[in-house]
């Protein structure tokens, strides 16, 4: 079949430069994704355990209101920390807390001596309620989905080199029409190249992410969330097979209300061992109080490419729980953190892909595990069949549960 390459190539004269050019390509695709409604939701009703931080909650109340000191602290204090309660002892328990909460509010002066104090002590005391039950509401089986997929990009590049060696360029390109996004320029020499614009952060630079399957990307799962993703400065360079790069955000850094770093680094081993290539990379970003860092191995030999890549997120400090907060009038009992738990969040993944001629199969496998939370996992497995310009693509996805299935044709220009 007759192929068309729609591609300009424009050489333009300017002062102080040896060359200059600008080149037009596009991509395209059609192809429609099938996505699992969400499985049905059993309900259910757990009654938690007393705490310690409830009981000592429930003594300071009734020792600095006489009225507390009754069926509120009894109801409670009969039973054991860390022990389950019945469905009996939870109505009865909530039965007690709401006749002290109403004495509060409606006792013979009380509310009018206590002010403040005493609608801490109602918010506590309600606190403490909510803690006792966790309920899951039933939900119906989600409709399954199919929806078209198609899109058309139109890029711009442009590149050149002045009378003293350096060069420069810029990247853009329009969706759909003529909305103009993602663009970036550079100019590099021996001292490396710095580039502005709509960039990666440098840990993903030179980690990466696992190959993905399907005409659009089957909803992308073999990416990870780097969270260095939108910065706008960059400084890469590479040597003897290591390469360096290292970017931020100046609009935030513009932001007088932004607290903490805002950097991302990466660095990037590759050279050939025995016939295959090889790449090890380590990245690292601090946004804000929320540390990052990945690391990758890959390997390539003939028609056969495998990546690993890990992550590890600190999701920033973890909050300190408060049981007592004293002010100059008030005291205010708090129930539970003042932050959020912010517990680690670790990813793993590896990814295989095959080319055989025209034909290509890879296939992926991630993990999500935090601390407490069960583990997200998604996996993904998919060809390409290169027809010559079209390329048709398919793929099926498992995302933690919910199938994915992605095919169609993309198209280069």
């Amino acid at each position: 079949m007759k192929h068309t390459l729609l591609a300009t190539t424009a050489l333009v004269a300017m002062t102080g430069a040896a060359a200059a050019e600008i080149t037009i390509s596009g991509t395209a695709r059609i192809g429609m994704v099938t996505t699992e409604g969400a499985a049905a939701v059993t309900g259910s009703t757990t009654y938690n355990p007393i705490t310690q931080l409830m009981e000592d909650t429930l003594d300071t109340i009734g020792a600095n209101v006489a009225v507390v000191a009754g069926a509120g602290e009894t109801a409670l204090l009969a039973v054991d920390l860390d022990t389950t309660l019945t469905s009996a002892e939870y109505v009865a328990a909530v039965l007690a807390i709401d006749d002290v909460i109403n004495d509060l509010e409606n006792s013979d002066g009380t509310t009018a001596a206590l002010g403040l104090v005493g609608n801490n002590h109602i918010a506590s005391l309600n606190a403490i309620k909510a803690s006792l039950r966790t309920v899951v509401e039933t939900t119906a089986k989600a409709k399954d989905t199919t929806v078209g997929k198609n899109r058309v990009r139109i890029s711009f590049a442009g590149s050149g080199t002045t009378d003293g060696g350096l060069t420069y360029g810029f990247s853009a390109r329009a969706d759909h029409s003529n909305t103009s996004t993602g663009g970036s320029q550079y100019i590099s020499g021996a001292f490396g190249k710095i580039s502005m614009g709509d960039l990666n952060g440098g840990d993903e630079q030179l980690v990466g992410n696992l190959s993905g399957v399907g005409s659009s990307g089957a909803g992308s799962h073999q990416e990870f969330g780097y969270q260095s993703s939108s910065h706008n400065i960059g400084y890469s360079v590479s040597m003897a097979g290591v390469s360096f790069a290292a970017t931020t955000d100046l609009v935030r850094g513009a932001d007088a209300t932004a607290t903490g770093s805002n950097s991302a680094m990466g660095v990037k081993w590759a050279g050939d061992m025995g016939g295959a290539t090889v790449g090890i990379a380590l990245g690292t970003s601090k946004i804000g109080t929320v540390t990052e860092d990945s690391m990758s191995a890959s390997v390539s030999m003939g028609g056969l490419s495998i990546m690993a890549v890990s992550h590890s997120n600190d999701n920033g400090p973890v909050g300190t729980d408060v049981d007592e907060v004293e002010g100059t009038t008030t005291v205010t009992y708090a129930l539970g953190s003042t932050g959020a738990a912010n517990l680690d969040t670790d990813t793993t993944g590896l990814s295989i892909s095959y080319a055989m001629d025209a034909m290509s199969v890879t296939a992926y496998t991630r993990t999500e595990s935090t601390s407490g939370v069960a583990d997200k996992d998604y996996s993904g497995v998919g060809f390409t069949y290169n027809m010559g310009g079209a390329t048709l693509k398919a793929g099926f996805v498992d995302a933690n549960d919910i199938s994915i299935m992605d095919f169609g044709v993309n198209f280069s220009f």
